[in-house]
């Protein structure tokens, strides 16, 4: 049946009052134009239409129905009366809310034509939620919109720049309804690291009285407050990487008396000679810091990795042990690192690995130690690979500090992005654990009141050794630079005349390697030849073939057992004498001289020797130093023998 023109109105009618009363109830405007926004929210024009409809129906029925016409005017004149008081109030309190539609959310919904240009002037304006606080700001979207040809920019750029201020924009674009929320952003409060911590501040104390055994402070943050690490599980061993002026010998000396106030017992390594030379008379404080004798060094770390595998072993036959702590602070790496590895370059015999085995044994003591309360503190002034021996061990440092640091080195030993600005100040440190990054002000006090406290903690707390299975090494007697020593070369120039075998007194040329009668002049293979000749004669024939005894023989006759010692150290202790007499000049004779003494295999594999038969084979005479007579000279030429020795040496030193 075909559809009539009397239906179609009939359909539009019933829409249209359709829309009319869904309009009337939600307090929408009646009309389809948009409307200046009035004083009223939408639920109270609701309310007042529900009033009003109520009224109209009760008036009706009590008027036509009932027929009590003066009823219905005396209850309509009091609800009129009613009525004008609150719509008064109504639009004076209503103000502010047309002056913030008609001044913020009706030009915004304008201004969002070329953004939305699917929806008309009304669609936009319903759209738009803005309160009177302007605490947030809600746009409906329409379906398929997705801020194509830049849209969502401009939508973002609209509310900047009409709200004013800094707006961060969530999109929803992918469930229906679709909006997009703008909400403020809350500015940070920017906190700023103290310039200077005391370390005996009130607050660094009471942060340090209330450490576990493991704790330690480390510094104040930005919030002023104390930042502390546990020296235990993943992060057991820490890494600094500080350039120079970043405050790395403060923070050594606070990290030191910590351990002391803990009972720990210290073992530091400090070829810089300044950084913690003020605990040098502390209890359980051993120190290492003289550059001249690296191999002490190298004896404490050696001793460390021994204690790690005792401590293992008493720890797996009594799983509940507990040690007291101890670490090893390993002051300028970079600078231990070349050092060592010279000295082992030096000092190593054939069949040793090429590599310096020195940090073998930190490796060991960093994946063994931190179960039994060994843990290692690394201060580097740069963290490289390398620094470290090329083992990996950079990244067993689970907590890295840096200070004074570029970019390159941050690229090198964090790699993430952004790269963080450094701060060119002492003690200004950034302590990175795992995805934390925390500025912090290192606690600062002189030297002498970080002793004067550690002297006191253990006076106040005590120390004990029982859980050390062993004793750090002895250090050697200090060694002054070589431009400081009163050096007196082997044969020198200098060299006082001596008797030889009833032929007179002989001044001795100075016949020594490197150096010649006069300033950069040398002994031929020829002159030594003929020096030789002329006043050993004789007593060269008689010495032919004969060669020195063996060490047990010398033994056996002195009646005492011999101290056995390599040509390096042999050689260190020529130069305590004043002898300067290079370990590789000693390797070298040993190699090329059939009349070099014997010595002893020792269960190394390595031979030893005695100092008296190198004394005795380079014609000098030996005597132990005493206590009583530490300053005397205790190596001196023998008169009767001087010569074959000089004859000898010239011989080889002019051919170097």
């Amino acid at each position: 049946m075909a559809r009539s023109e009397f239906d179609r109105q009939l359909e539009e009618g019933v829409e249209t009052a359709a829309v009319f009363v869904g309009r009337f109830l939600s307090g929408a405007p009646l009309s389809d134009q948009p409307q200046t926004p009035g004083g009223m929210a939408r639920w109270q024009h609701v309310l007042l239409r529900l009033v009003l409809l109520g009224w109209a129906g009760w008036a009706a029925w009590t008027w036509w129905w009932l027929e009590n016409h003066e009823r219905v005017i005396w209850w309509s004149a009091a609800v009129v009366g009613l009525l004008i008081p609150v719509m008064i109030v109504l639009h004076v309190r209503g103000g502010a809310r047309r002056r913030h539609m008609r001044t913020l959310v009706v030009p915004l919904s304008l201004a969002l034509k070329d953004a939305m240009p699917a929806w008309d002037d009304a669609q936009r304006l319903a759209a738009v939620t803005i309160p009177l606080n302007k605490s947030f700001v809600k746009i409906a979207l329409p379906d398929g919109w997705h801020g194509q040809d830049g849209h969502k920019e401009l939508v973002r750029e609209l509310v900047h720049a009409r709200l004013g201020g800094r707006w961060s924009g969530e999109w929803n674009l992918k469930r229906y309804p679709f909006y997009v929320l703008f909400q403020p952003q809350k500015d940070k409060v920017v906190h700023e690291v103290p310039e200077r911590v005391d370390f005996f501040a009130p607050e660094v104390q009471e942060a340090i009285a209330q450490c576990r055994p493991g704790q330690l402070v480390l510094g104040l943050d930005d919030r002023a407050e104390a930042l502390t690490k546990e020296m235990t599980g993943e992060s057991a061993m820490w890494g600094l990487s500080v350039g120079s002026g970043g405050g790395k010998s403060s923070f050594l000396q606070m990290i030191i008396t910590q351990l002391v106030a803990q009972r720990a017992t210290v073992i530091g390594i400090d070829v810089k000679m300044a950084s913690i030379n003020c605990f040098s008379d502390v209890p359980g404080v051993h120190l290492y810091t003289d550059p001249g004798n690296i191999g002490d060094m190298r004896a404490a770390i050696s001793w460390a990795a021994r204690e790690v595998e005792a401590r293992n072993y008493v720890k797996q036959q009594n799983p509940s042990k507990d040690f007291d702590r101890l670490t090893l602070i390993l002051e300028e790496g970079n600078e231990f690192g070349d050092a060592s590895k010279e000295w082992w370059n030096e000092n190593k015999e054939k069949g040793d690995p090429a590599s310096d085995p020195i940090w073998g044994d930190i490796a060991s003591i960093m994946r063994m130690g931190r179960h039994v309360n060994v843990t290692i503190i690394g201060v580097f002034q740069d963290l490289r690979e390398s620094a470290v021996g090329n083992r990996g061990l950079r990244n067993m440092f689970r907590l890295l500090m840096l200070g004074n640091f570029n970019a390159n080195q941050w690229k090198m030993i964090v790699n993430t992005s952004p790269v963080p600005e450094s701060v060119d100040k002492a003690g200004r440190m950034l302590v990175i654990e795992g995805n934390r990054r925390v500025w912090i002000q290192v606690p600062y006090a002189e030297p002498e009141a970080f002793r004067d406290h550690c002297l006191k903690l253990r006076a106040e707390r005590g120390y004990s050794t029982a859980d050390l299975y062993g004793s750090p090494p002895a250090r050697s007697p200090q060694r002054l630079p070589s431009l400081l020593q009163v050096s007196r070369p082997l044969f020198a120039k200098e060299t006082p005349a001596i008797s030889v075998a009833g032929r007179g007194e002989l001044a001795l040329e100075h016949v020594s390697a490197g150096q010649g009668r006069n300033a950069g002049e040398r002994f031929t293979s020829e002159e030594g030849e003929r020096c030789s000749e002329r006043f050993t004669g004789e007593a060269d024939g008689a010495g032919a073939g004969s060669g020195p005894a063996p060490l047990e023989e010398k033994a056996s006759a002195a009646g005492e057992r011999p101290e056995l010692l390599g040509l390096a150290e042999i050689s260190r202790r020529f130069a305590e004498r004043g002898i300067e007499l290079n370990p590789n000049t000693l390797r070298t004779h040993k190699q090329r001289r059939k009349d070099f003494p014997v010595g002893v295999m020792h269960d190394d594999g390595k031979e030893r020797f005695t100092m008296a038969a190198m004394a005795s084979y380079y014609n000098l005479e030996w005597q132990e130093s005493t206590e009583e007579d530490s300053t005397e000279e205790s190596m001196a030429y023998d008169t009767e023998e001087a010569a074959d020795g000089s004859s000898e040496l010239s011989g080889e030193a002019s051919q170097g």
